[in-house]
């Protein structure tokens, strides 16, 4: 009766770009363990996307990567993926900034830089509507498709009040238990098993 509620399975949809992919309880990676990410491309070269819901061991901001924000307070940098950490890329539900990529649930990816800088120094609210990764995950052509039918992702719409409003560390609790069972009963998998 209870037999399916305890094998973690892929929901097996198509990671379009603008969906999350969030890593089944049982993926042991470094770099995506308990992971949420945000596609960006899916095409017939591959996949790309932002890991939304990881910390730097050192705390980074982007105060100090662009100094018109010196006197600003602290915007916290996350770790987008382990490829290209120079490449800076931001998530957002703010229409009016020019050249925005749009996702799906009223979110965008990047856009104009300096009207986003502009928009900072204006005092305009971040909180909840914008954040700065450094990086990005992208697998090879068939290589994301792979991993979805060795059960390793489930894939799902995003949740703009999960992804942006609130803390990243419980995000991907959080995008599992709004899906509902069984995804709720794997939301409660420790991050490392063996420490439960």
């Amino acid at each position: 009766m209870y037999e399916d509620l305890f094998q973690v399975k892929s929901n097996r949809l198509t990671p379009l770009a603008g969906r999350v992919i969030i890593a089944s309880p049982l993926l042991i990676d470094y770099h995506f363990n308990h992971s949420v990410v945000m596609m960006i491309k899916n095409d017939e070269k591959g996949n790309l996307g932002i890991v939304l819901n990881k910390e730097f061991k050192v705390n980074m901001s982007l105060n100090e990567l662009v100094h018109e924000l010196d006197d600003m307070p602290k915007i916290p940098l996350y770790k987008g993926g382990p490829v290209n950490r120079y490449n800076l890329s931001f998530i957002h539900d703010i229409k009016e900034i020019d050249e925005s990529i749009p996702l799906r649930s009223g979110l965008f990816i990047n856009g104009n830089f300096d009207q986003m800088i502009k928009y900072i120094k204006d005092g305009k609210p971040i909180e909840g509507r914008v954040r700065f990764y450094l990086g990005f995950a992208c697998w090879e052509k068939g290589q994301l498709q792979k991993e979805i039918d060795e059960d390793s992702w489930i894939i799902s719409d995003p949740y703009k009040d999960i992804i942006m409003e609130k803390g990243i560390d419980g995000m991907w609790k959080s995008c599992l238990e709004v899906m509902g069972e069984p995804y709720r009963t794997w939301a409660k998998f420790p991050s490392t098993p063996s420490m439960n």
